[in-house]
């Protein structure tokens, strides 16, 4: 069966680690450099996940304006590569794109 699905781009990979309840999420472009990201990571882990093993590994694609992401306190949504660099952009800005976007709709 073939599914349209995008090849490229962004992916989260979840680690889930026996015993461990919240999983590890990486992101990035490919298997490959989740797994380096991981194995660089890997002693700065804290003790729960280093003294753990991997039992299962998930792979999973931003949605559009439903993925989001905080770091340092400030919100991002997904909005993909095509509309941001990077495809993020901070809540407040989605917020005002999406507010714009409805402006244009009405004309």
């Amino acid at each position: 069966m073939d599914y349209p699905v995008e090849k490229e781009g962004i992916r989260f990979y979840n680690y889930y680690y026996y015993g461990v309840e919240k999983p590890i999420t990486i992101e990035a472009r490919s298997k490959a450099e989740a797994r380096d990201i991981l194995r660089s990571i890997n002693g700065k882990l804290s003790t729960k996940y280093s003294e753990s093993k991997i039992i299962g590994e998930s792979v999973v694609i931003p949605l559009r304006g439903v993925s989001e992401k905080t770091i340092k306190g400030v919100k991002y949504i997904w909005v993909g590569e095509d509309k941001a660099k990077g495809g993020w952009l901070s809540e407040t800005a989605y917020k005002r794109a999406v507010a714009q976007s409805k402006l244009k709709a009405r004309r």
